[in-house]
Protein backbone atom coordinates (compact mmCIF):
# COMPACT_ATOMS: atom_id res chain seq x y z
CA UNK A 1 0.00 0.00 0.00
CA UNK A 2 0.94 3.28 -1.38
CA UNK A 3 1.81 5.74 2.16
CA UNK A 4 -1.22 7.93 2.07
CA UNK A 5 -0.72 11.98 2.38
CA UNK A 6 -1.75 14.38 4.47
CA UNK A 7 -3.93 15.75 1.33
CA UNK A 8 -5.45 12.26 0.99
CA UNK A 9 -5.79 12.03 4.33
CA UNK A 10 -7.44 15.72 4.29
CA UNK A 11 -9.94 14.31 1.44
CA UNK A 12 -11.35 11.60 3.05
CA UNK A 13 -12.11 13.32 6.37
CA UNK A 14 -14.09 15.52 4.59
CA UNK A 15 -16.23 13.17 2.95
CA UNK A 16 -16.15 11.11 5.90
CA UNK A 17 -17.16 13.36 8.68
CA UNK A 18 -20.00 15.31 9.43
CA UNK A 19 -18.13 18.69 10.40
CA UNK A 20 -14.77 18.94 8.21
CA UNK A 21 -11.54 18.20 10.21
CA UNK A 22 -9.44 20.60 11.32
CA UNK A 23 -5.23 21.40 11.68
CA UNK A 24 -4.62 17.91 10.46
CA UNK A 25 -1.08 16.97 10.81
CA UNK A 26 0.84 13.87 10.29
CA UNK A 27 1.97 12.37 13.66
CA UNK A 28 3.44 8.94 13.30
CA UNK A 29 4.44 6.75 10.64
CA UNK A 30 5.69 3.35 10.88
CA UNK A 31 6.50 0.36 8.80
CA UNK A 32 3.13 -0.46 8.45
CA UNK A 33 0.95 2.48 9.02
CA UNK A 34 0.58 6.00 8.79
CA UNK A 35 -1.15 7.97 11.86
CA UNK A 36 -2.34 11.50 11.42
CA UNK A 37 -4.09 14.08 14.29
CA UNK A 38 -6.92 16.06 13.67
CA UNK A 39 -9.73 18.31 15.62
CA UNK A 40 -13.25 18.37 15.41
CA UNK A 41 -14.53 21.27 17.21
CA UNK A 42 -13.25 20.95 20.99
CA UNK A 43 -12.36 17.25 20.43
CA UNK A 44 -9.49 15.74 18.99
CA UNK A 45 -8.86 12.95 17.19
CA UNK A 46 -5.98 10.44 15.97
CA UNK A 47 -6.57 8.18 12.57
CA UNK A 48 -4.68 5.60 10.94
CA UNK A 49 -3.92 4.75 7.96
CA UNK A 50 -2.98 1.33 6.79
CA UNK A 51 -2.89 -2.41 4.73
CA UNK A 52 -3.70 -4.57 7.42
CA UNK A 53 -7.51 -4.15 9.16
CA UNK A 54 -5.95 -7.20 11.65
CA UNK A 55 -3.79 -4.85 13.17
CA UNK A 56 -6.22 -2.22 14.00
CA UNK A 57 -8.61 -5.18 15.49
CA UNK A 58 -6.32 -5.78 17.62
CA UNK A 59 -5.76 -2.34 18.90
CA UNK A 60 -9.62 -2.71 19.43
CA UNK A 61 -9.24 -5.57 21.32
CA UNK A 62 -6.12 -4.47 23.47
CA UNK A 63 -8.19 -1.58 24.62
CA UNK A 64 -10.48 -3.55 26.74
CA UNK A 65 -7.55 -4.42 29.13
CA UNK A 66 -7.12 -0.87 29.62
CA UNK A 67 -6.52 0.77 33.42
CA UNK A 68 -4.83 3.53 35.02
CA UNK A 69 -1.70 1.31 35.01
CA UNK A 70 -2.12 0.38 31.12
CA UNK A 71 -3.49 3.64 29.32
CA UNK A 72 -4.84 1.93 25.92
CA UNK A 73 -6.94 4.18 23.74
CA UNK A 74 -10.01 3.09 22.65
CA UNK A 75 -10.39 2.65 19.06
CA UNK A 76 -13.95 4.74 18.00
CA UNK A 77 -14.22 3.52 14.20
CA UNK A 78 -12.53 0.86 11.70
CA UNK A 79 -13.58 0.85 7.84
CA UNK A 80 -11.90 0.28 4.64
CA UNK A 81 -10.55 3.64 2.79
CA UNK A 82 -7.87 4.67 0.21
CA UNK A 83 -7.24 1.02 -0.84
CA UNK A 84 -6.43 -0.16 2.78
CA UNK A 85 -7.82 0.83 5.71
CA UNK A 86 -8.56 3.24 8.82
CA UNK A 87 -9.22 3.71 12.60
CA UNK A 88 -9.76 6.46 14.29
CA UNK A 89 -9.43 6.94 18.29
CA UNK A 90 -9.38 9.86 20.34
CA UNK A 91 -5.82 11.39 20.43
CA UNK A 92 -3.40 10.70 22.66
CA UNK A 93 -0.32 13.42 23.72
CA UNK A 94 3.61 12.86 24.48
CA UNK A 95 6.80 11.99 24.06
CA UNK A 96 7.33 8.61 22.62
CA UNK A 97 9.30 6.69 25.52
CA UNK A 98 12.32 5.80 23.66
CA UNK A 99 12.83 9.82 23.34
CA UNK A 100 12.95 10.84 26.69
CA UNK A 101 16.06 12.24 28.37
CA UNK A 102 17.50 10.72 31.03
CA UNK A 103 16.00 12.43 33.66
CA UNK A 104 12.56 11.31 32.35
CA UNK A 105 13.42 8.38 32.09
CA UNK A 106 14.20 7.51 35.72
CA UNK A 107 10.89 9.65 36.68
CA UNK A 108 8.89 7.15 34.07
CA UNK A 109 10.36 3.81 35.22
CA UNK A 110 7.95 3.36 38.12
CA UNK A 111 4.72 3.46 35.56
CA UNK A 112 6.68 1.67 32.77
CA UNK A 113 7.06 -0.95 35.33
CA UNK A 114 3.54 -0.43 36.91
CA UNK A 115 2.49 -1.27 32.78
CA UNK A 116 4.75 -4.34 32.31
CA UNK A 117 3.19 -5.78 35.89
CA UNK A 118 -0.15 -5.14 34.28
CA UNK A 119 0.65 -7.43 31.22
CA UNK A 120 2.05 -9.97 33.23
CA UNK A 121 -0.68 -10.44 35.37
CA UNK A 122 -3.54 -9.43 33.33
CA UNK A 123 -6.93 -11.75 33.30
CA UNK A 124 -6.32 -13.29 29.76
CA UNK A 125 -8.31 -16.84 30.80
CA UNK A 126 -10.82 -15.97 27.94
CA UNK A 127 -8.22 -16.46 25.35
CA UNK A 128 -5.94 -19.72 24.02
CA UNK A 129 -2.86 -20.22 22.20
CA UNK A 130 0.88 -18.80 22.10
CA UNK A 131 1.98 -16.33 19.84
CA UNK A 132 0.09 -13.35 17.78
CA UNK A 133 -3.24 -13.28 18.43
CA UNK A 134 -6.19 -12.21 16.14
CA UNK A 135 -9.35 -10.01 16.99
CA UNK A 136 -11.14 -12.41 18.67
CA UNK A 137 -8.13 -12.83 20.76
CA UNK A 138 -7.03 -16.58 19.57
CA UNK A 139 -3.44 -17.43 18.81
CA UNK A 140 -2.78 -20.66 16.75
CA UNK A 141 0.38 -21.87 17.98
CA UNK A 142 0.62 -24.32 20.87
CA UNK A 143 3.15 -23.66 23.17
CA UNK A 144 5.55 -21.30 23.82
CA UNK A 145 8.66 -23.01 22.22
CA UNK A 146 6.44 -23.98 18.87
CA UNK A 147 5.85 -20.09 18.35
CA UNK A 148 9.70 -19.16 18.95
CA UNK A 149 10.83 -21.63 16.35
CA UNK A 150 8.89 -20.58 13.88
CA UNK A 151 10.71 -17.77 13.51
CA UNK A 152 12.78 -20.04 11.06
CA UNK A 153 9.69 -19.65 8.32
CA UNK A 154 9.10 -18.03 5.34
CA UNK A 155 5.85 -18.56 4.17
CA UNK A 156 3.57 -16.48 1.54
CA UNK A 157 1.27 -15.53 4.56
CA UNK A 158 4.07 -13.27 5.93
CA UNK A 159 4.20 -9.52 5.62
CA UNK A 160 7.91 -9.98 4.77
CA UNK A 161 7.89 -13.37 2.26
CA UNK A 162 10.99 -13.94 0.78
CA UNK A 163 13.61 -12.54 3.60
CA UNK A 164 15.12 -15.92 3.72
CA UNK A 165 16.17 -15.65 0.42
CA UNK A 166 17.01 -11.93 0.57
CA UNK A 167 19.45 -12.90 3.92
CA UNK A 168 21.15 -15.76 1.91
CA UNK A 169 22.02 -13.18 -0.98
CA UNK A 170 22.78 -10.44 0.31
CA UNK A 171 24.31 -11.64 4.08
CA UNK A 172 26.22 -14.76 3.99
CA UNK A 173 27.68 -13.69 7.67
CA UNK A 174 24.00 -12.76 8.79
CA UNK A 175 23.19 -15.96 7.08
CA UNK A 176 25.17 -18.05 9.50
CA UNK A 177 24.48 -15.49 12.31
CA UNK A 178 20.60 -16.65 12.23
CA UNK A 179 21.73 -20.59 12.00
CA UNK A 180 23.86 -20.34 14.72
CA UNK A 181 21.04 -18.23 16.87
CA UNK A 182 18.31 -20.68 15.47
CA UNK A 183 19.80 -23.88 16.97
CA UNK A 184 20.71 -22.23 20.50
CA UNK A 185 17.07 -20.99 20.59
CA UNK A 186 16.36 -25.05 19.71
CA UNK A 187 18.33 -25.90 23.14
CA UNK A 188 16.95 -23.36 25.36
CA UNK A 189 13.11 -22.71 23.96
CA UNK A 190 10.91 -23.60 27.01
CA UNK A 191 7.17 -24.36 27.24
CA UNK A 192 7.32 -24.02 31.28
CA UNK A 193 6.38 -20.58 31.54
CA UNK A 194 3.85 -18.18 32.52
CA UNK A 195 1.38 -17.22 29.53
CA UNK A 196 1.15 -13.37 29.82
CA UNK A 197 -0.27 -10.84 27.25
CA UNK A 198 2.72 -9.27 25.59
CA UNK A 199 3.05 -6.28 23.65
CA UNK A 200 6.26 -6.82 21.57
CA UNK A 201 7.19 -3.44 20.47
CA UNK A 202 7.01 -0.85 23.50
CA UNK A 203 9.35 1.22 21.36
CA UNK A 204 9.29 2.99 18.03
CA UNK A 205 6.99 5.98 19.25
CA UNK A 206 4.06 3.31 20.72
CA UNK A 207 4.67 4.52 24.49
CA UNK A 208 3.48 7.94 24.83
CA UNK A 209 5.01 9.89 28.33
CA UNK A 210 3.59 12.94 29.87
CA UNK A 211 4.63 14.62 33.18
CA UNK A 212 6.69 11.19 33.37
CA UNK A 213 4.10 9.00 33.34
CA UNK A 214 2.74 6.64 30.89
CA UNK A 215 0.35 8.26 28.85
CA UNK A 216 -0.49 6.01 26.24
CA UNK A 217 0.75 2.70 24.85
CA UNK A 218 -0.54 1.83 21.03
CA UNK A 219 -0.33 -0.14 18.17
CA UNK A 220 -0.50 -4.19 19.42
CA UNK A 221 -0.37 -5.28 15.87
CA UNK A 222 2.81 -7.55 17.08
CA UNK A 223 0.83 -8.12 20.35
CA UNK A 224 1.58 -12.05 21.24
CA UNK A 225 0.93 -14.60 24.42
CA UNK A 226 3.59 -15.93 25.77
CA UNK A 227 6.41 -15.37 28.50
CA UNK A 228 6.34 -12.05 29.88
CA UNK A 229 10.02 -12.06 29.90
CA UNK A 230 9.22 -10.93 26.62
CA UNK A 231 9.05 -6.93 27.31
CA UNK A 232 12.42 -6.78 29.59
CA UNK A 233 14.56 -8.67 26.66
CA UNK A 234 13.13 -6.15 24.46
CA UNK A 235 14.46 -3.01 26.09
CA UNK A 236 17.32 -5.13 26.89
CA UNK A 237 18.01 -6.16 23.26
CA UNK A 238 17.41 -2.50 21.81
CA UNK A 239 19.41 -0.82 24.52
CA UNK A 240 22.48 0.31 22.80
CA UNK A 241 20.49 1.90 19.99
CA UNK A 242 18.86 4.41 23.10
CA UNK A 243 21.82 5.32 25.42
CA UNK A 244 19.67 7.79 27.03
CA UNK A 245 17.73 5.03 28.65
CA UNK A 246 19.15 3.20 31.86
CA UNK A 247 17.54 -0.14 30.91
CA UNK A 248 19.19 -1.44 34.08
CA UNK A 249 17.20 0.66 36.32
CA UNK A 250 13.73 -0.90 34.64
CA UNK A 251 15.14 -4.35 35.51
CA UNK A 252 15.65 -3.10 38.99
CA UNK A 253 12.42 -1.34 39.38
CA UNK A 254 10.60 -4.84 38.12
CA UNK A 255 12.79 -7.31 40.67
CA UNK A 256 11.82 -5.49 43.33
CA UNK A 257 8.07 -5.17 42.35
CA UNK A 258 8.76 -8.88 42.11
CA UNK A 259 10.15 -9.53 45.63
CA UNK A 260 6.74 -7.39 46.90
CA UNK A 261 4.54 -9.93 45.81
CA UNK A 262 7.09 -13.12 46.66
CA UNK A 263 7.05 -14.34 42.99
CA UNK A 264 10.15 -15.41 41.01
CA UNK A 265 10.85 -15.98 37.70
CA UNK A 266 12.02 -19.86 37.85
CA UNK A 267 14.64 -20.37 34.96
CA UNK A 268 15.01 -16.46 34.15
CA UNK A 269 18.54 -16.72 32.43
CA UNK A 270 17.35 -19.47 29.69
CA UNK A 271 14.36 -18.02 29.53
CA UNK A 272 15.84 -14.68 28.58
CA UNK A 273 17.93 -16.04 26.33
CA UNK A 274 15.12 -17.42 24.34
CA UNK A 275 13.71 -14.38 24.22
CA UNK A 276 16.78 -12.36 22.90
CA UNK A 277 17.20 -14.72 20.40
CA UNK A 278 13.75 -14.91 19.29
CA UNK A 279 13.77 -10.99 18.63
CA UNK A 280 17.26 -11.18 17.07
CA UNK A 281 16.16 -13.86 14.91
CA UNK A 282 13.04 -12.04 13.67
CA UNK A 283 15.06 -8.65 13.12
CA UNK A 284 18.02 -10.45 11.20
CA UNK A 285 14.70 -11.48 9.01
CA UNK A 286 12.98 -8.54 9.03
CA UNK A 287 16.12 -6.27 8.10
CA UNK A 288 17.27 -8.48 5.21
CA UNK A 289 13.87 -7.89 3.89
CA UNK A 290 14.03 -3.87 3.98
CA UNK A 291 17.98 -4.14 2.84
CA UNK A 292 19.10 -3.17 5.67
CA UNK A 293 22.56 -4.74 5.70
CA UNK A 294 23.88 -2.60 8.13
CA UNK A 295 21.44 -2.46 10.96
CA UNK A 296 21.25 -6.71 9.87
CA UNK A 297 25.07 -6.75 11.13
CA UNK A 298 24.66 -4.89 14.55
CA UNK A 299 21.34 -6.68 15.46
CA UNK A 300 23.39 -10.07 14.70
CA UNK A 301 26.47 -8.53 16.91
CA UNK A 302 23.92 -7.29 19.71
CA UNK A 303 21.52 -11.24 19.60
CA UNK A 304 25.55 -12.91 19.91
CA UNK A 305 26.33 -10.50 22.95
CA UNK A 306 23.49 -11.15 24.84
CA UNK A 307 23.23 -14.86 24.84
CA UNK A 308 26.92 -15.26 25.06
CA UNK A 309 26.66 -13.23 28.47
CA UNK A 310 23.49 -14.88 29.68
CA UNK A 311 24.99 -18.07 30.19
Amino acid sequence: MTPITLAQAHAFLQAHLDAPPEALTLIGAGAWSRCFGYRVGDAEYAIRFGAHVEDFRKDQRAAAYASAALPIPQILEIGAALGGYYAIAPRAYGVPLENVDAETWRAVVPSLAAALETLRTVDIGATTGFGGWDAHGQATATSWPEHLLAVAEDTPALRIHGWRRKLEAGSPEGSAAFAWGYARLQRVASAAIPRSLLHCDLMNRNVLVDAGRIAAVIDWGCARYGDHLYDLAWFEFWAPWHPNLDVALLRAELERRWRQVDYTPDGLTERLAACYLHIGLDHLAYNAHRGDWETLAATAARMKTLVESAR
